[in-house]
């Protein structure tokens, strides 16, 4: 395992097995939502959070239908349990843990050269983006194998790796990085969209 890979598991992992048994009772799922720094994918970051069934029930009221009000992001929480990556300044070290393994993987550009060549530093993003991603599934499949999100909760729930958008990718990075059987609903609901 690499060293992002193992730091980003064990981040996890730990922050997830701190939580109380007031406040797991009631989550069903667990969501790592990817996004940007500064709309910069040099800067990717993951942001852990939940929702919980009573979020879900005072969404149905907002939401077009159930599915809506439990699987899409915008009626859950919102919730900052722990965010891995440079936050606008913040997290300087997971900062530089992330431009470690961007240059490792020889996906690393300049300022100067996006300037220099827009074209080759946006496919570069693309995969950096693609791979911090891949990175997650990767993550989350160790989770579930470890047997931690069991363990804690007494049952598996789904971890949604996620953006603000829902597509077919989204839906077939779940079904990689989870079991079938618990990540079946959030992945039809997308694919019925």
């Amino acid at each position: 395992m690499n060293s992002l890979k193992k730091y980003v598991f064990e981040s996890i992992k730990s922050e997830i097995l701190s939580w109380n048994s007031d406040v797991i009772k009631d989550i069903y799922v667990i969501s790592l939502y990817i996004s940007n720094s500064e709309d910069d994918p040099r800067r990717p970051m993951i942001t852990l959070g939940y929702n919980n069934m009573e979020q879900y029930e005072s969404a149905l009221e907002d939401a077009s239908d159930n599915a809506e009000a439990k699987w899409n992001f915008a009626f859950w929480l919102q919730n900052e349990e722990l965010i891995i990556g440079d936050d606008w300044g913040e997290n300087l070290e997971d900062g530089e843990r992330i431009s470690q393994w961007i240059k490792e993987n020889n996906l690393y550009y300049s300022d100067e050269e996006e300037d220099e060549d827009f074209d080759k530093a946006l496919k570069l993003g693309d995969e950096i983006t693609s791979r911090f991603v891949e990175l997650c599934v990767e993550v989350v499949k160790k989770l579930h194998e470890e047997g931690v999100i069991e363990k804690k909760f007494g049952k598996a729930l789904p971890l949604i790796i996620h953006e603000l958008e829902y597509y077919d990718l989204i839906a077939e990075q779940n079904k990689r990085a989870n079991p079938k059987e618990i990540i079946k609903e959030f992945a039809d609901w997308i694919l019925k969209m």
